[in-house]
Formats: C-alpha cells, sequence, structure tokens
C-alpha cells in the first residue's frame, strides 16, 4: 500500500524556512512530541533536535530515500511508516543529532522522520591486544518490509459526463416505421454506459488507493 504523506501531514501549508518548522514545534507541542516517540526519538534527542533548529544547524538539503521511520498525522491521530521509501526525490531539513541519529523534514509536509547510524566503537587506549573491529552501519528494520511514501495532492474528483445521442434528421418520404425503435434502443445504451456504478474508495483509516484517494 503506497501512503500519501501530503494528506497525512503536520504541518500545513508548507513551512519556507527551519524557523517555521521549529516555531510549529511550539504551537503544536504535543503534536509533534507524540511523532517524534513514534518515529523513535528519545526525550533528549527530541529537544536537541529543536534547539538545533533554533541555533540553524539545520541544513537545506535533497532528502534520502529511504529512512527508518516517518511520522504522520491523519486526522489526529499520529502514526509512524517504519522504513519508508520516498518514490521521488524530495527537498526539505537534515538535522543531525550527537549520537549519529539524522532527523529530516520533508518541506512538503513537515513530517518529521529518522534516519539511523550506529555508534563509532571507541577503543580503550589503556588496555593492550585489543582487537579493533571496524564500525560498519546498522540498518534499523531490516526485516520490515519497505513502505512506498508520496507527497503529492489527493487527485480531484472528476465529475462523469453524460454523453447525448441525438437522432439522425430523417427523410421526409419512405420512413420505414422500424427507424422508430432505433432511438429508444440507443437511448438505453447510453443509459447502461453512463450510469455504470462507480468504484469505490477505501477508508482513509486504511490509507490510500493507487490514485491516492480515500474516503472520509
Amino acid at each position: 500500500m503506497i501512503v500519501n504523506m501530503y494528506v497525512d501531514h503536520l504541518m500545513s501549508p508548507s513551512p519556507t524556512s527551519a524557523e517555521e518548522v521549529w516555531n510549529a514545534t511550539r504551537e503544536h507541542s504535543k503534536l509533534f512530541s507524540d511523532a517524534a516517540a513514534r518515529i523513535g526519538l528519545t526525550p533528549a534527542e527530541y529537544k536537541e533536535f529543536r534547539g538545533n533548529l533554533l541555533d540553524g544547524k539545520a541544513v537545506y538539503v535533497k532528502l534520502p530515500r529511504r529512512v527508518d521511520a516517518m511520522s504522520g498525522d491523519r486526522r489526529g491521530s499520529v502514526y509512524a511508516v517504519k522504513n519508508a521509501v520516498m518514490t521521488t526525490s524530495t527537498m526539505g531539513w537534515r538535522v543531525a543529532l550527537a549520537d549519529g541519529n539524522v532527523v529530516y523534514v520533508p518541506q512538503v509536509c513537515g513530517n518529521i522522520s529518522l534516519l539511523k547510524h550506529a555508534a563509532i566503537a571507541q577503543v580503550p587506549h589503556r588496555v593492550k591486544h585489543v582487537a579493533y573491529q571496524k564500525p560498519r552501519y546498522v540498518k534499523a528494520d531490516a526485516l520490515s518490509p519497505e513502505t512506498p511514501v508520496v507527497m503529492v495532492p489527493e487527485a480531484p474528483d472528476t465529475p462523469a459526463t453524460t454523453a447525448q445521442v441525438l437522432p439522425a434528421p430523417l427523410a421526409a418520404h419512405a420512413v420505414s416505421p422500424f427507424l422508430f425503435f432505433i432511438p429508444a434502443a440507443v437511448g438505453g445504451l447510453v443509459y447502461g454506459i453512463t450510469h455504470t456504478p462507480p468504484q469505490t474508495t477505501p477508508p482513509c483509516s486504511q490509507g490510500s488507493n493507487a490514485s491516492f484517494a480515500c474516503s472520509r
């Protein structure tokens, strides 16, 4: 299932600066603190993230396609998409934390996201004969399936158009009685075509369909 983060955004309208992101975390403190907890940030990490936003340490970059967790808000219910993969390139802010974790904020929706990195092992200087192992990146949620996410507006509902079939003009002479049945037959065919039951969309609690639509 594709999750549409444009619909489940944390910020609307889209922020234009890191200062606006910080201000949103102040005005909607519960929403963002819940989102931070959902994606796996500790209270200390979330405090550091907000401080870095305020201190000008957020860098505007092209976001990585995959993050370990991305927050969303569906009608007041905060959730997190694990192992989220953005289907298109997205710009936003990168906020590095002291422990190696990185918080990303997509500009289009403001949904804070987390990319985890393994902590670098430290070898004690006073201990001899300690085998040093090169630190390696540990991919969080390696076993969880990838969830594609998009950040595009909902497809607008296009009203169905009803075809109009006009009978051809008949000649003034030599008209067969059979021809009077043709308009009625054609009209019945058009009615059957134009009154086909519309396709249903899933409820928003189950995400969006392939056209990024859901029923509320």
